[in-house]
């Protein structure tokens, strides 16, 4: 069993020689710039509400962010369960392991556990030294108090998830052949998420710039914070712990309950999960019966209507591409509204056409960005694209097309809710969505050719996207968004007489050069490095 738990973390945690190295300093790279972003949140966020409400102890502060903490590992430990415990990949073989059903069982309780202590110092290390400089408590017993909270911390979020994790099993099954719910599911989320830290950002972002509060937001914040300091909060005990004030309850009350939930939920898990693995085993681990049908359609919507279902197939994109791609006009009209009041009191009116740019440019960026992945996602099943009699290039527009469609309609959509809350005038909407437009083919036609270059057709787990092509392309389309929007903005401003005008040309002149270079790329070399693609 020790054996077995080693192989797993090496696979996990472990650094494989064959392992794209670029593809994991890019990927160190994004998630640092992401950590670096949250930090800084949560360093201005314990400043303003420490000097705005100061007869909230630091005590209640701190539990606000140890209750975040703990939602999320609460989430991850339970989405490890339902993988592991009862929809795991590598059933068939697993069962073959030297391994008893219920060694294997508690070998993966505790490779859950492990992953989330992992994540429970990742999170709670950085996010309580950044707090602890914001309101100036850092001492020898505070960090102290942050080392045991570190080793409390999963106790309680791993014993919920075990139980959490049944009727989530039972509801994904239910939602198995039901994707568009689930993307409805997580459209959802994502902007009830993008929301709430839109509404943070606006409270920081009005706080500095009027040095006050909007009238009732200090008193909405200080309800949140008298809330989370109670009893029933799993946090409040752990800021006993980390400020040692009534240490001896924090620390028995999260033991005794840590203890509990994880004995009762092993004991229910293992009379579901061993029933679940029987009846996977039994049936061969098959899911639900396939039925193709032929069409009689043209070659060009053929590939269309695959790629379009290869979306919806692949939970990278249908999550995280057209999940985005739905929820973008929402999005849009939160940014257009924080950027705007920003840029209006740091350099005045008139910096709504620059903030719509550079929002709708950052939202095509991050749709388009998946396009590095068209060839990709075909995996060990790209030598099928190779036997259809349909031309290489002409498959390839074909997917061009889809991706350049799906980026239109979010902006467009995100157009008519700039222009009808009268973000921007009708020139301004007209140059905005021409330039946007184009500069979507561009991404588009940028992304194909570099997955010609790099195909990465390497096995991947469920059919998923590589992930290096989809950070290089967002790179790419960061920087072109910022450089459109710094036009956007500085133009008008620096050249008084025709400063608009000049804005314009540059923005669509910028995006017309960028698309037309990646097209002709795309077109005079596309077939030759198709042909030379091997999986």
């Amino acid at each position: 069993m020790a054996d077995f738990i080693r192989l797993q973390l090496k696979l996990k945690w472990g650094f494989n020689r064959n392992n794209n190295k670029a593809s994991a300093i890019m990927t160190a790279i994004a998630t640092l710039f992401a950590v670096v972003i949250a930090l800084a949140l949560v360093l201005v966020l314990s400043y303003v509400l420490r000097s705005s409400i100061p007869q909230i102890s630091l005590k209640q502060l701190s539990q606000m962010y140890l209750t975040l903490i703990m939602i999320g590992l609460l989430v991850a430990a339970t989405g490890m369960q339902m993988k592991r415990l009862y929809r795991p990949g590598d059933l068939l073989i697993t069962a073959r392991f030297p391994l008893s059903p219920f060694k294997l069982f508690v070998s993966y309780l505790i490779l859950n556990y492990i992953d989330l202590c992992v994540y429970s110092a990742v999170l709670v290390l950085p996010i309580l030294v950044v707090y602890g400089i914001a309101v100036s408590c850092f001492t020898v017993a505070y960090a102290f108090g942050m080392l045991l909270c570190v080793l409390l911390m999963p106790l309680i979020p791993f014993g919920l998830s075990i139980f959490i994790a049944i009727p989530a099993v039972y509801l994904m099954s239910l939602l198995e052949k039901h994707g568009i719910v689930r993307l409805i599911l997580f459209v959802l989320v994502l902007v009830g998420a993008f929301v709430l830290y839109d509404y943070i950002l606006t409270v920081l972002a009005q706080f500095f710039i009027h040095r006050n509060w909007e009238e009732g937001t200090l008193e909405i914040w200080e309800k949140i914070l008298t809330a989370l300091d109670g009893y029933y909060n799993p946090a409040y005990y752990l800021g006993n712990v980390l400020f040692f004030d009534r240490f001896w309850l924090g620390f028995g009350v999260l033991l005794g309950a840590g203890a509990v939930l994880v004995g009762g939920g092993a004991a229910l898990a293992k009379v579901v999960c061993t029933r679940l693995r029987l009846k996977a085993l039994d049936s061969g681990g098959s899911g639900y019966p396939r039925h193709s049908v032929l069409d009689n359609y043209g070659s060009g919507l053929a590939i269309f209507r695959y790629g379009f279902k290869e979306i919806l197939r692949t939970k990278t994109y249908s999550y995280f591409y057209l999940g985005v791609a739905i929820s973008t006009p929402v999005m849009v009209f939160f940014c257009n509204r924080l950027v705007s009041m920003v840029g209006e009191a740091q350099i005045g009116k008139g910096i709504n056409f620059g903030a719509s740019i550079l929002v709708a440019a950052v939202f095509m960026a991050m749709i388009c960005s998946f396009t590095g992945t068209v060839l990709s996602v075909e995996g060990k099943n790209f030598y099928i694209t190779k036997l259809v009699p349909v031309g290489y290039r002409k498959q390839l527009l074909v997917k061009a097309l889809l991706n350049i469609g799906v980026s239109a309609v979010a902006l467009l959509i995100s157009a008519v809710v700039i222009g009808s809350l009268q973000f921007i005038n009708a020139a301004e909407m007209a140059v905005l969505v021409c330039s946007q437009l184009v500069l979507a083919t561009g991404l588009v036609f940028n992304g194909i050719n570099l997955n010609l270059a790099n195909p990465n057709l390497k096995p991947k787990a469920n059919g998923e996207a590589e992930e290096i092509n989809i950070t290089y392309m967002l790179l790419i389309g960061l920087v072109l968004a910022a450089l459109l929007g710094a036009a956007s903005i500085i133009l008008p401003k620096a050249v008084e007489a025709s400063g608009t005008a000049i804005a314009y040309a540059v923005v669509v002149g910028t995006s017309c050069v960028y698309a037309l270079i990646n097209f002709l790329v795309f077109w005079f070399t596309a077939d030759k490095k198709y042909k030379n693609i091997e999986c």
